[in-house]
């Protein structure tokens, strides 16, 4: 089951990037953890802010050589899951 919660994508997006720390444009949901599917996004609870340009980035490289780069995805699901959690999002 993929959970779908257009509240939280909207809130992740007014939140930094994990990345740059910079205003997010965009709720990047975790890829390559067998999350999704073909042709599917993750749950929107496994999302978290990155700017276009780290988003554009992260697709364009691909997700291993991104996270070698970054860390690993799951880090910054958890982190973003425990700031909506300590704020009351969720």
């Amino acid at each position: 089951m993929r959970l779908r919660n257009k509240k939280y994508l909207a809130w992740v997006k007014t939140q930094p990037s994990v990345i740059s720390k910079m205003p997010a444009d965009d709720a990047h949901h975790i890829i390559g953890h067998g999350q999704g599917g073909m042709g599917l996004k993750a749950s929107d609870m496994f999302a978290f802010p990155l700017t276009r340009m780290e988003h554009d980035e992260l697709h364009r490289k691909g997700w291993k050589t991104w996270e070698e780069r970054y860390g690993s995805q799951w880090r910054f699901v958890a982190e973003t899951l425990h700031k909506a959690i300590e704020e009351g999002v969720l």
